[in-house]
This record gives structure tokens, C-alpha cells and sequence, in this order.
């Protein structure tokens, strides 16, 4: 469908069963999301196959490690051009800006996607780690590192959508994972909203997983959330 903002999350292991869902549901999402789960068992043979699909690809490992090995990493996705990819903000602005360039000097149209905070994550679990700012102040942190690396947008959940597409206008691209209907498990998300709420709050790209890809008719499911934000 011309201008759908969703991306369904393939997690799986099983590469026949991710092909018959992409099968099912390409005619009603926007492009498809691979993540760890899929390259860890399908491997880029696996993602060969999604790609004769011809439906834009989202490949989305989020990458976190030293400068150089993250950047040849990205390197080496960028030759699959796919739609979207995605690496941790929280890399420090020396791997966000090496990334950045080495795009550039690939001239790559893939969009390079910088990850805020997990949408598993609440205040309570990120003190467990060590970080004594809110999630939100560190999205609001994290996003403006984003901007001033010069990266092209960035995952942030539905609740923060609004406070960053009000401070950075259309200046990034916000991608929103945790989008749950009212009828759905949140499962491991904590900060979630509707398809519906998370479009009004000015997200470009919806990615939803389980509530299509567990339903008992994925395609169906995939129309009737595109039918809730058309």
C-alpha cells in the first residue's frame, strides 16, 4: 500500500514461516522489520529471500560497540540498501558520526536510525543499570546527540513522540515501536499506545510485531490497523 507507515516485525527462526507471513501480509504493510532474532538463524541468505519480496526492508540489529567496528558493520548492511537501520545513541557521538560518514561516502540511501531507550525499559529498570535521569530526559538527551551527529531519525516509544517531534519538527524521521490496540498483551513493552495515538502523535513509522504476526489472521490484522490510521 502506497504511503503505510507500518513495518512488521518478522521474529522468528523459522525462515518458511517468516516467508508465508511476509507473504500474507505484504499487500497491507508499508515494509518489514528483520531483527536479531531472524539474522541469528536466517542469516543474510534468509534476508535474500525477503528482499524478492521487492516490499522495502527495515534491518534492525542496533548496532553498539567501538567506532570502527560499528561503522564497518553498518558498511557491510548498507550493501543490502535497505529502507531503514538502526544503531544505539547511547554509542557516543564519535561511533554515531563515524557511521554518519561512512554513508555519506557511500552515497547510501538507507536511513540510519539512532535507538533512544528500549521500549522495555521504565525508570525503574534503567536505575538498574546505573542511569539516574528519567527515561524521558533521556530520550530528550539522547535525541538531540541524534541531531547534532546529523543521523536521519530516531526509535523512540509512542510516549515520547509528541515532547520530540514538538522540539525537532520533521528535522528527524521518529520511528515507534510498542504499539499495542486495546485488545492486545503488552507482553515485555512498558511504554506503549494505539497505532492510532501514535500517528496523532506525529510517529512516521510504525513497527508492530506480535499483534499482527500472532493474530489468527495476520493479513487482517494488518488491515485493520491500517484501516484505524488511513
Amino acid at each position: 500500500m502506497t504511503n503505510n507507515p507500518i513495518f512488521c516485525a518478522i521474529d522468528t527462526s523459522d525462515i518458511d514461516k517468516a516467508l508465508a507471513l511476509v507473504d500474507q501480509i505484504s499487500p497491507y504493510v508499508g515494509g518489514i522489520k528483520l531483527g536479531l532474532e531472524f539474522f541469528t538463524s536466517c542469516g543474510l541468505l534468509g534476508m535474500e529471500k525477503i528482499k524478492k519480496f521487492e516490499i522495502p526492508i527495515f534491518i534492525d540489529l542496533k548496532l553498539y560497540d567501538i567506532p570502527n567496528t560499528v561503522k564497518q558493520a553498518l558498511i557491510n548492511i548498507l550493501q543490502f540498501e535497505p529502507r531503514y537501520t538502526t544503531l544505539h545513541l547511547s554509542g557516543g557521538s564519535e561511533m554515531i558520526i563515524e557511521c554518519v560518514n561512512a554513508k555519506n561516502e557511500l552515497n547510501s540511501i538507507t536511513k540510519l536510525i539512532g535507538v533512544t531507550m528500549l521500549t522495555s525499559f521504565n525508570d525503574k529498570l534503567i536505575s538498574e543499570i546505573g542511569i539516574e535521569k528519567s527515561v524521558n530526559e533521556n530520550v530528550k538527551q539522547l535525541t538531540q546527540l541524534a541531531v547534532n551527529c546529523g543521523i536521519d531519525g530516531i526509535v523512540c516509544s509512542p510516549l515520547e513522540v509528541s515532547e520530540v517531534k514538538n522540539t525537532h519538527g520533521n528535522n528527524l524521521q521518529i520511528i515507534a515501536p510498542g504499539i499495542r490496540g486495546k485488545d492486545n498483551a503488552s507482553n515485555d513493552q512498558k511504554r506503549t499506545l494505539s497505532a492510532r495515538e501514535a500517528i496523532e502523535a506525529g510517529a512516521d513509522i510504525l513497527v508492530i510485531g506480535r499483534p499482527i504476526t500472532d493474530a489468527r489472521d495476520p493479513a487482517k490484522a494488518a488491515e485493520n490497523i491500517y484501516s484505524e490510521i488511513s
